[in-house]
């Protein structure tokens, strides 16, 4: 792996104290390679875990205990949500302080990846929820450390007027990795242990892939900051004084929650509430992925240079939110397969313009440049948290008696919320 930077010239804006720690990307190629390597990333981790999340996991559930299926699939996603929660952190925390001639994010990558791709393979020989549960945790963990690494190369590396775009080209990979992931996982619906193993080799080979295409600098020769206990502990405090840091967590926490309480459950949506067979129910996830692909790539590749001329952030992730709630409207109103079809449509294009300037407006209303891997670790808790409240929650709304409809109207509701939650940031337009 060279260890040539693609540009090692600091920011003349940036102080003193933070010059060592931002490298941008000032060339056109350069920063053609950077993108290429950050969409290669979000799809080399998104595609495992969406083809987990979506089919492999609720079918290797059905296949170990068919009666408490809904209820299981809650609790093995929320433990692994917990436990990413706490690993992303602590992982951003880790790459900030690390001194290599790979540079501070590139090692976590890499042995993310690897790591990963063990715990995935492993998954495969799962007999019992309690395997599935430890082995699906510590999957979460090294997940967690590619993610930590992957989110604080925009602020690492990309100035502030090309972030949207930058993020845009990241959000598209992780937009097309979920929908691929859909799409395989579907094809393994009857045998999700041989899914688990094909995904195993992907989530090894892609991490690495991105790191030789856009090398991280070298940063062997900055100081060593000694990780002592106190700073550990304080890895998990929270900034202080940070309004703009705290409405940005709570709108990205309702946006991720409104969208995985309907997209998490859709294999059941579509067995137990819509009334498919096994065969229909993966003909349909592979139409509702190649209709969410399309609108997500478009909605990415036009908001994200859009949000970079226009200098604006808030609109976009408004509009984002606010597109997901609708499309939850329509399996509400009727129980018909090709209402989550337009979920796919108006959701994928909601989730395409968010994956492509949440990050911008994320790393826009940073507290301290100096910690930015922990900072981003805690705002990527609303992914997390999102995750792990959206199976607790449709787990509850399914069990008070009305079946699935209840998950549809929250989904909606929560994403109002989000989208007004997104409002009161001052230091983002």
């Amino acid at each position: 792996m060279s260890t040539t930077p693609l540009d090692s010239r600091a920011s003349v804006d940036e102080a003193p104290e933070t010059q060592s720690s931002f490298h941008p990307v000032r060339s056109r190629t350069g920063m053609g390679r950077l993108g290429v390597a950050l969409g290669v990333a979000g799809f080399g981790w998104v595609l495992p875990f969406g083809a987990s999340t979506t089919v492999l996991l609720p079918a290797k559930i059905a296949e170990i205990d068919e009666v408490n299926k809904i209820a299981l699939v809650a609790t093995v996603t929320i433990a692994g949500s917990v436990v990413a929660l706490l690993a992303n952190i602590v992982f951003g925390a880790l790459s900030d302080h690390t001194r290599s001639r790979f540079g501070r994010r590139n090692p976590w990558l890499v042995g993310g990846g690897i790591a990963a791709g063990t715990f995935m393979a492993l998954l495969a020989t799962a007999d019992s929820v309690p395997t599935l549960i430890l082995w699906w945790c510590l999957y979460q963990v090294a997940q967690n450390a590619i993610v930590a690494a992957v989110v604080a190369i925009v602020p690492d590396r990309v100035p502030i007027p090309r972030r949207g775009t930058i993020s845009a080209v990241y959000g598209m990979g992780a937009v097309l990795g979920a929908t691929s992931g859909s799409i395989l996982g579907a094809s393994f619906i009857d045998a999700p242990s041989n899914g688990f193993l094909a995904l195993a080799i992907s989530v090894v080979v892609l991490p690495v892939v991105a790191t030789l295409i856009a090398p991280d600098f070298s940063n062997a020769g900055e100081p060593r900051l000694k990780l002592s206990r106190r700073e550990m502990f304080q890895t998990f405090s929270f900034p202080r004084k940070a309004p703009d840091y705290y409405w940005a967590l709570i709108g990205r926490l309702l946006i991720v929650l409104g969208y995985y309480m309907v997209s998490g459950y859709q294999l059941y949506i579509l067995t137990d509430h819509m009334g498919l067979d096994s065969g229909a129910a993966a003909n349909f996830i592979t139409i509702i992925a190649l209709v969410n692909v399309v609108a997500l790539t478009l909605a990415a590749v036009v908001s994200g240079p859009v949000s970079d001329k226009m200098g604006r952030r808030k609109a976009f992730v408004i509009v984002a939110s606010l597109l997901i709630g609708a499309g939850a409207v329509f399996p509400l109103v009727m129980a018909q397969p090709w209402t989550l079809i337009a979920f796919a449509a108006l959701g994928g294009l909601g989730m395409g313009i968010y994956q492509s300037v949440d990050t911008a407006l994320m790393s826009e209303v940073l507290p301290s440049e100096a910690s930015r891997g922990k900072d981003l670790g805690i705002l990527n808790m609303a992914n997390t948290g999102g995750q792990i409240l959206a199976p607790f929650a449709a787990s509850v709304l399914i069990g008070i008696g009305f079946g699935f409809v209840p998950i549809f109207i929250a989904a909606s509701a929560v994403c109002v919320v989000g989208a007004l939650a997104i409002t009161p940031i001052k230091s983002a337009k």
